[in-house]
């Protein structure tokens, strides 16, 4: 899968859930996989002050990882959205 399907897969993923209201912050979590496990793409929000909510939005093989962060990146500096990358 290439890096502009990985995008465009994300993007219309989290199109739905991204409603852009105010003090709400929104960000994405890139889990990247230890040993032979996907890696695991979450949207998560929350109001100022509150718990925070997370839906997992997207799954790839753990060979596809750095065209994964490739998507990842070009989505932050685009659409201005925080990425959380963890291990």
């Amino acid at each position: 899968m290439k890096t502009g399907s990985i995008k465009a897969e994300i993007l219309k993923n989290i199109t739905p859930l991204w409603l852009k209201t105010s003090n709400t912050l929104y960000d994405l979590r890139v889990v990247l996989p230890q040993f032979d496990n996907p890696v695991g793409l979450f949207f998560e929000w929350n109001k100022i002050g509150r718990a925070t909510h997370s839906q997992a939005i997207a799954s790839y093989p753990a060979e596809q990882s750095e065209q994964v962060l490739l998507a990842v990146e070009e989505i932050k500096t685009e659409q201005g959205l925080t990425v959380v990358i963890s291990k």
